[in-house]
């Protein structure tokens, strides 16, 4: 798969399948959903079609030599991920979740807030995102975050569990001119837009190549643009999760974008600083990056062990 083909954001599991795990969160908790997970993960690493999405994750990252190995990887990646979503389907549901940040960070980011030009706060497919955009509590302004939501999507948001709005705006990037309009309102307004930078929607055009894990994949680098138009600071965030109902916020590092002109090329370092930390953030915690395709340009990573 090319890196920048459109990813579906399609859900694997049928709507029943959704929420019959939902109801195991309701009565018995996080503990007895993520007992079931054990089964899931089972039978879904078991499946081909299903495995094949992150075969090439696996193969950069863990170089694994043998069938068991690949299988090993792939099964504990897969139950990660299905634990932090029970956490984030928990969080809606139970109303219950463990966050915790620096009080350094929680300052950095109201300077940043505090220059008056707005804050981009990058993240990727990794860890609990989908978590945290619902617990930001120590940014206090509006929060806006880039969002396309497939329609045939079968998984709840937060607030959709929890039967309440959510705590940000959505701009959809599929709309009229991909959001830039209401990114740049929203940034002159102070507000904070949260954004995955790993991941390109739509138009290769709109894409710049860099080196991750020892390929080279393709990422967006709207957001440098719109950082050097806008005079806003790009502060890179991830939010790994650390057990049962509970996750970190982990800020490694503000880009700041001088004005560069319209050239795609003028922004590949600043692509390759959010990815630089991306790929060391999937060092430390190997079994939390879900961007479950292959991202990877040209030929996908050898491996005999199919």
């Amino acid at each position: 798969m090319d890196a920048y083909k459109e990813h579906t954001g399609r859900s694997l599991a049928s709507k029943v399948k959704h929420r019959f795990m939902y109801a195991l969160i309701f009565t018995g908790g996080r503990s007895l959903a993520y007992l079931f997970l054990y089964i899931v993960a089972l039978f879904y690493s078991l499946s081909p079609a299903v495995s094949a999405k992150s075969r090439a994750y696996i193969a950069r990252r863990f170089k694994p030599n043998s069938k068991w190995a690949f299988f090993k990887h792939t099964y504990l990646l897969n139950l990660t991920f299905g634990r932090t979503l029970v956490d984030r389907a928990a969080l809606g549901i139970l109303g219950r979740t463990g966050v915790s940040s620096t009080e350094e960070e929680r300052e950095l980011c109201r300077k940043l807030l505090a220059e008056g030009k707005g804050l981009i706060l990058l993240s990727a497919h990794a860890g609990c995102w989908q978590l945290a955009v619902n617990l930001l509590d120590f940014l206090p302004v509006k929060k806006n975050v880039l969002y396309y939501r497939n329609p045939k999507d079968n998984d709840k948001t937060v607030a959709e569990h929890a039967g309440r709005a959510a705590p940000f705006a959505y701009i959809n990037p599929a709309g009229p001119l991909g959001g830039v309009v209401e990114m740049m309102a929203a940034l002159q307004r102070g507000e904070v837009l949260c954004a995955m930078a790993d991941r390109v929607f739509g138009d290769e055009k709109n894409a710049v190549s860099v080196s991750f894990l020892g390929g080279r994949i393709r990422v967006p680098y709207s957001f440098y643009r719109l950082a050097a138009a806008t005079g806003a600071p790009a502060a890179v965030m991830f939010f790994p999760w650390e057990g049962k109902g509970r996750f970190s916020t982990r800020t490694c590092g503000v880009i700041r974008v001088p004005e560069l002109g319209a050239a795609r090329e003028n922004y590949v370092p600043f692509a390759q600083q959010f990815v630089d930390a991306l790929e060391e953030f999937v060092i430390q915690y190997p079994y939390q990056f879900f961007n479950y395709f292959d991202l990877w340009e040209n030929a996908p990573y050898a491996t005999d062990h199919r």
